[in-house]
């Protein structure tokens, strides 16, 4: 009786040791799936919160209210509203804003890995993933001006003596400028990493490559008919002979409404540390914290009529109307594209799962 129980355990051994043997057998190849957060994606929180873009022409009528940029920032319409709330003057500058903020993006993708450990006998790992970058919040901004017209005693004048204008100072005040930022990019993340492993089941990481991107970012503006009569308009006081005084307003008509895209290809770097537990055999689950990025200055997408008159009044008068002085005539639709750096770049921290298949 031993020597047949003896038998059977043996006969069952062999049978499981093909089972144990492949259990045991380490799975290299995964596919992981994961979505993170990329602050101040495309890295215009500076212009958005800060800088503005395209100098506004010091004749305007827009440097009465303290505009110098045609696009607002975040900085200059809280002082501006600040100061403009608690004057008794005429330098009502500002009547209302929004704050637009820097942009928060969400990222979603994944990555194919293989673990090179049993090829090359170290914890080496190559992965090629694919990730897609969208705004989540952040990027929309406002403007209302204030009453700068009304305590404005030459507007009125210069408006009646100026042939074929039939405008009012009402005409100018309240107008608001509206902004909407957007951005959204896709990556393809190429890396070699390496592990160190801090328990069995659990080990960091760190990886660096290359990434190849494309996208970019887009500015929809929605201008009112008082605001673009205050960024077209241009105001030039001769104080020796107030009669010599001129008021120029080539702003279009209506307003304006457009959306202006910056869209480029590029190739940038990556790296990232990140730590990954196993659960069980084909699954764990793991944290990164990635930064890559590239960027490239390109021509924004061509922009309308209305919008090209606009750019091409606030900027320069002479180029909007001509000069009778030289006999040069103007060029209202000059303005025809604007350039801007696309800076496709950020860090962003990244949860997953991962499957490992074989």
């Amino acid at each position: 009786m031993p020597t047949l129980i003896s038998a059977g355990l043996l006969l069952a051994g062999l049978a499981a040791t093909p089972a144990q043997a492949e259990d045991e057998k380490p799975m290299r190849f995964s596919i992981g799936l994961g979505v993170g957060i990329r602050p101040d994606m495309a890295q215009l929180g500076t212009t958005i919160v800060q800088d503005g873009t395209v100098d506004v022409a010091d004749s305007s009528l827009a440097g009465y209210y303290s505009i110098d940029k045609f696009l607002m920032s975040d900085r200059n319409n809280m002082t501006i509203e600040a100061n403009s709330r608690n004057t008794d003057s005429i330098f009502n500058l500002q009547d209302g804003y929004t704050e637009g903020g820097s942009m928060l993006g969400l990222e979603k993708g994944g990555d194919l890995r293989y673990e090179l450990d049993d090829v090359i006998k170290f914890p080496l790992f190559f992965s090629a993933g694919f990730y897609h970058t969208g705004k989540m919040s952040g990027g929309e901004q406002s403007r209302t001006l204030g009453d700068v017209a009304a305590g404005f005693s030459a507007l009125d004048t210069l408006l009646a003596i100026t042939e074929g204008n039939d405008n009012t100072t009402e005409d100018y005040i309240g107008g608001t400028m509206n902004t909407t930022w957007d951005a959204s990019w896709w990556e393809i993340p190429i890396s070699l990493g390496m592990k160190v492993p801090i328990k069995p089941h659990w080990f960091v990481y760190g990886k660096a490559g290359v990434s190849i991107f494309n996208g970019g970012f887009d500015i929809t503006v929605d201008i009112d008919e008082k605001y673009a009569n205050v960024l077209g308009s241009h105001v030039n006081i001769d104080s020796a002979n107030p009669l010599a005084s001129t008021f120029n307003d080539l702003s279009p008509d209506g307003g304006v409404q457009d959306t202006i895209s910056f869209r480029t290809g590029a190739v940038g770097l990556n790296y990232g540390l990140g730590t990954q537990v196993n659960i069980r055999k084909r699954w764990a689950v793991y944290f990164e914290l990635n930064s890559s990025g590239a960027a490239k200055t390109v021509y924004g997408s061509t922009t309308s009529d209305g919008t090209k008159q606009l750019f091409t009044a606030l900027s320069s008068e002479t180029i909007a109307d001509g000069s009778e002085s030289f006999d040069i005539a103007g060029d209202p639709t000059w303005f025809d594209q604007l350039a801007y750096p696309v800076v496709m770049q950020g860090a962003s921290g990244r949860l997953g799962l991962r499957a490992y298949l074989f």
